[in-house]
């Protein structure tokens, strides 16, 4: 009996009892990328931007930043394994993912505008507050649409060639929605700090990034609402799983510490995510301040639109790599070419257009952070299935973003730990000679020495993870076979 999806992709009852998946097509397969790109455009410009405006603009202290952070991170962790589960028990005419993000794609967008809707006026601690509110409710729509369409990867694509070939297209769309949500802001907002403290320059600049907030909610709701369209199909195979047969949360937690492979990459992904967190987050400051271009001028987006065109060209490559070596070792090489990459940044004091061009090679690595994680998820949910005879795709996403939200946590911390050391607690409007010097160094150390270090751990971690080469090919061959006989 041939297969046909529903309104939103999934399959209909008919086809339940005589078919595994349906096959994806290509147009299907490159369509499912718009929900990363949704998802990208929204949390790239969240993270080039927030700290920038909250520290610059609003003029929250570091140290005050760094604890909103934290309390930020630990509700982030806990709400990915809370959500997780709950969309593999969804029973749904709209599937187990596409019911969340169609409920969550015009909230998502909209929360883009009310990250910067700050008054001038406000006392400290009232803007204090409404940061924390507001990171914490974005981060939980965030959630429930990233949770539920990262989840759809391993459902919708089952082998090998097909998870290389949707994640290449997944990739290339990823990088776009990268582009634009760190190109946007340097169209729309000009300085992107203040030049000084009066209300009027600042609630100046705040409008702007307000401009940006409502350009990128318009943006998010039209790929989100084209992904639900055209980008999903899910498989009625995967039943919902009742709360009986979904462990409580604690139960869930200690079914997943029992399982090393995961826990091991899913570290090794928390310091990846920490690398890649802090290195887009420092790059206005260090642009600003270590290569001296303009506050606000177009060289401080061609500083990572270089690096994410550079890793969108060699998509391709990362998937004959991946193919030809296995996913865990690709990752690795690609660490070890970051680890190179950035260490030239330590020596570009005001030479622009070197970084620049030192930034197609950062490409490589961030290209093969964003490539390899999805199948090795893919791999480890597999291995999972054949034991337990689950598909608890969104539970295993929930738990790994409850260990790589920590990540925030780790970022937050540095910067600080070196902000605070070097006297910038408090942004400086109009820094002197000497204060200059050290938010130079503060920064170089944060983009060289501490990102190349991260960069080690997470080798480190992927070299302890057993779930490649023969090991993965046969669960792979166990899983066919068994899924054959039911």
């Amino acid at each position: 009996m041939e297969s046909k999806p529903n309104s939103s992709g999934a399959l209909t009852e008919s086809s339940r009892l005589t078919t595994g998946y349906a096959k994806i097509s290509k147009s299907k397969t490159i369509a499912y990328g718009l929900g990363p790109l949704a998802d990208q455009m929204s949390h790239q410009m969240f993270q080039f931007l927030v700290f920038t405006f909250y520290y610059a603009v609003v003029g929250i202290r570091i140290t005050h930043l760094m604890w909103g952070f934290i309390i930020f991170a630990l509700w982030d962790s806990i709400n990915d394994p809370l959500l997780g589960p709950i969309s593999d028990r969804t029973n749904s005419k709209f599937g187990r993912r596409g019911f969340w993000i169609l409920l969550s794609t015009i909230p998502f967008g909209l929360s883009n505008i009310f990250l910067f809707t700050v008054g001038v006026t406000w006392g400290y601690w009232v803007k204090f507050a409404y940061m924390l509110f507001i990171i914490m409710a974005y981060d939980t729509i965030y959630t429930i649409f990233s949770c539920n369409e990262l989840a759809l990867f391993s459902d919708m694509f089952e082998s090998e060639e097909e998870r290389g070939y949707a994640n290449m297209w997944k990739s290339v769309l990823v990088i776009v929605g990268v582009i634009i949500g760190f190109v946007l802001p340097t169209i729309f907002i000009k300085p992107m700090v203040p030049a000084n403290d009066t209300v009027e320059e600042v609630a100046r600049i705040t409008n702007m990034y307000v401009i940006t907030g409502i350009v990128v909610c318009v943006l998010t709701i039209i790929a989100g609402f084209a992904f639900f369209k055209w980008g999903m199909q899910e498989s009625i195979d995967h039943q919902p799983q009742t709360e009986e047969e979904s462990p409580g949360f604690m139960t869930m937690l200690a079914e997943i510490v029992k399982n090393r492979d995961f826990m091991i990459f899913c570290f090794a992904n928390l310091v990846k995510w920490f690398v890649f967190k802090l290195l887009t987050t420092i790059v206005p400051m260090y642009a600003i301040y270590v290569l001296g271009i303009t506050q606000g001028g177009i060289l401080v987006s061609a500083m990572l639109l270089v690096a994410f065109l550079a890793a969108s060209a060699v998509f391709p490559l990362m998937q004959k790599l991946g193919l030809k070596i296995g996913w865990r070792n690709g990752f690795i090489v690609t660490q070890t070419f970051w680890i190179f990459a950035l260490i030239p940044f330590w020596f570009l004091e005001n030479e622009p257009y070197w970084a620049i061009f030192c930034m197609i090679f950062v490409g490589v690595g961030l290209a093969g952070a964003i490539y390899f994680v999805e199948p090795i998820i893919g791999n480890i949910v597999d291995e999972d299935e054949l034991r337990t005879g689950q598909r608890r795709t969104g539970t295993f996403y929930g738990i790994n973003g409850l260990i790589n939200r920590y990540s925030t946590i780790l970022v937050f911390v540095a910067i600080s730990i070196i902000l605070v050391g070097y006297d910038w607690g408090d942004f400086l409007v109009s820094p002197d000679v000497s204060e200059l010097e050290n938010i130079v160094m503060a920064m170089k150390l944060l983009m060289t020495p501490i990102s190349i270090v991260g960069c080690i751990v997470v080798i480190i971690f992927l070299l302890m993870f057993s779930l490649h080469g023969k090991k993965l090919e046969d669960v792979q061959a166990a899983l066919k076979i068994k899924r054959e006989q039911e």
